[in-house]
């Protein structure tokens, strides 16, 4: 029994754990990201040093008019402005490297642990909602690894620095504007959760408005036919209207952080000028110092601003970060054991022994003790009406799914105990849904044979009986064929389907409904393509038209997921079950 892995999205993630997720990524950049720190440093120091000077040079120049001191300024802040140029741009391009390669790496492991996971995600996951994430909510992530370290680090190291030059020129005004920090911190935490709830709540809508984007597009021909437009529009306004509504309160709250930041500062420069004002008549602080503790308050408070402007980014960030990484947390429902065995050559029997099956999101048992042998190079049809688990049983075979009791064999070996690439190596699948990619004829036939050559590309299809219509395309085995094959006919892309599972040579083919889409013309075209490579392997045949299987060595008749009735085609006709009833409903 295989146990089923709760869904990620389900745990809760604090700050914290999140925070460390993604400082993994950044972490093998720590050279890059010292020498950014450094830059900072050395960027935050000159911020310093020129509020510490800009008094003297007031009282200098403007007061004392002593030329030497212009002379001075005129010389060495251009030298002293090159340098903090060099400084800047060292530390944004360093951190827009780090960003962009963490960034870069994020999607990488996200893209293949996609590709790792069982087909139960795929079932339970819209695939609007995974590409939402993929895309807008791994931009937001990106601007936060980007720009956060970036300008919050160096805004904090600016404020530090100037803070220390407040306290040497005059401690005890330098410990009243740090009343500002602690109001600030209370207000960043407040306003903080409030966005990052928003941004949460907001990023779920975009994946249903995603969803609903994609459903009308795909669908269109159907909401065309059936003048289904209008409640189209208005499902999709109600989704785009909570949109509205959460990305508000994110606003809102974002909106309200830089007023009241002004506010506090107003509030503090004010007692400043009076307190100072005071000082200077009462001949305890100079003019000079004055002006320059009002610079540095000036200095440390912009970028203070800043760093509440950011908190808005940042709880933007973790909340679609928390959405990438319950992604990154989602285990396999299928596990592949550390010391599973390879199959480098199969003859092709199957056997089911007492197999039980229940999906993970259903109640309903889909199979029930279903035991049954299919041995070498024989044909076997699997009939009966919908939902009777037919369809379930390639799935198994695939280890797209485990049993949940039972035991299912292939040459005597327990799949559970064969890893799953090697596995699907030695099988061909065809299915009623035929799936082809925005690529060439050629690269959609050799998915399952990267590097095949074009003889053997030309002779599956050739068996598939599909090179009369590939070559009467322009650019033939190198025509682009479109999104999910567009530009051909569905029994061309049927036939397309056959000739990439039969160059794989599979020594056990599996048929999940190949032709019930197909016109009648089609059909035959296909079921003869299929008939013609049927030798020497075994087949796996789901089937809803009868018409196809009279010709199969075995046929199982199942009936909600047990086994009703098993024999040829003339001994289930002469039975006169529940196979002889779907045929001549048929015919």
């Amino acid at each position: 029994m295989t146990p089923t892995a709760p869904p990620a999205a389900e745990v809760k993630h604090g700050l914290k754990p999140l925070a460390l997720a993604l400082f993994e990524y950044v972490k093998p950049f720590s050279a890059r990201l010292g020498q950014a720190a450094v830059s900072m440093m050395l960027l935050a120091a000159i911020r310093g040093g020129v509020v510490y000077i800009l008094g003297p040079i007031i009282q200098g120049v403007f007061v004392d008019k002593d030329l030497s001191i212009l002379r001075l300024v005129v010389i060495g802040l251009p030298a002293l402005f090159v340098l903090r140029m060099a400084a800047e741009y060292t530390n944004a391009y360093l951190m827009s490297w780090v960003g962009q390669k963490a960034v870069q790496k994020i999607r990488e492991d996200l893209f293949t642990h996609i590709h790792r996971l069982s087909i139960e995600f795929y079932w339970r996951k819209r695939s609007s909602d995974v590409m939402s994430r993929v895309i807008n909510d791994l931009n937001n992530v990106q601007s936060t690894v980007q720009f956060i370290p970036l300008y919050g680090i160096r805004d904090v190291l600016t404020v530090i620095s100037c803070i220390t030059v407040l306290f040497y020129i005059n401690w005890r005004f330098a410990l009243l504007s740090l009343v500002i920090l602690p109001v600030t911190g209370v207000i960043l935490g407040i306003l903080g959760r409030k966005m990052r709830k928003a941004s949460t709540d907001s990023n779920v809508i975009v994946s249903e408005i995603s969803h609903k984007f994609q459903e009308s597009l795909q669908g269109i021909t159907v909401v065309k036919a059936f003048n289904y437009e209008e409640q189209a529009i208005a499902k999709f306004r109600v989704s785009n209207d909570a949109y509205f509504s959460k990305m508000m309160r994110y606003l809102r709250a974002t909106a309200m952080s830089g007023p009241i930041m002004e506010f506090l500062g107003s509030m503090i420069l004010i007692a400043i000028i009076y307190l100072g004002g005071q000082a200077i008549f009462s001949g305890t602080m100079t003019t000079a110092h004055f002006f320059s503790f009002v610079g540095g308050f000036v200095t440390a408070y912009m970028p203070l601003k800043n760093i509440a402007n950011l908190n808005a980014k940042l709880q933007l960030g973790m909340a679609s970060w928390e959405r990438i990484y319950q992604i990154l947390e989602e285990k396999p429902t299928v596990i592949i054991k550390k010391s599973t065995g390879n199959i480098t050559r199969l003859n092709g029997k199957i056997e089911f022994k007492g197999v039980n099956y229940r999906y993970p999101s259903r109640d309903t048992q889909v199979l029930k003790d279903l035991s049954f042998t299919i041995n070498p190079g024989e044909v076997a049809a699997f009939v009966g009406p919908s939902g009777s688990g037919k369809t379930t049983i390639i799935h198994l075979l695939l280890r797209f799914f485990d049993p949940i009791s039972g035991r299912i064999e292939a040459d005597g070996h327990d799949l559970l105990d064969l890893d799953t690439t090697d596995l699907r190596a030695h099988m061909g699948l065809v299915t009623q849904d035929t799936i082809l990619f925005d690529d060439t004829v050629y690269k959609n036939i050799t998915i399952g044979r990267p590097g095949a050559s074009m003889d053997e590309v030309i002779e599956a299809a050739k068996a598939a009986d599909a090179h009369a219509f590939i070559t009467a395309m322009p650019l033939g085995y190198d025509t682009i064929l479109g999104e999910r094959g567009i530009k051909l006919s569905g029994g061309q892309r049927q036939r397309l389907a056959i000739a990439r599972a039969i160059i794989k040579t599979p020594k056990i083919l599996l048929l999940d409904e190949a032709t019930s889409n197909l016109d009648t013309a089609s059909e035959q075209s296909v079921q003869a393509a299929i008939e013609r490579i049927l030798g020497g392997r075994t087949v796996v045949m789901v089937a809803h038209r009868l018409s196809t299987v009279k010709n199969a060595d075995k046929i199982f008749v199942l009936k909600k997921g047990e086994l009703a009735e098993t024999g040829t085609h003339e001994q289930l006709l002469a039975l006169g079950g529940i196979y002889k009833g779907l045929y001549e409903a048929q015919t």
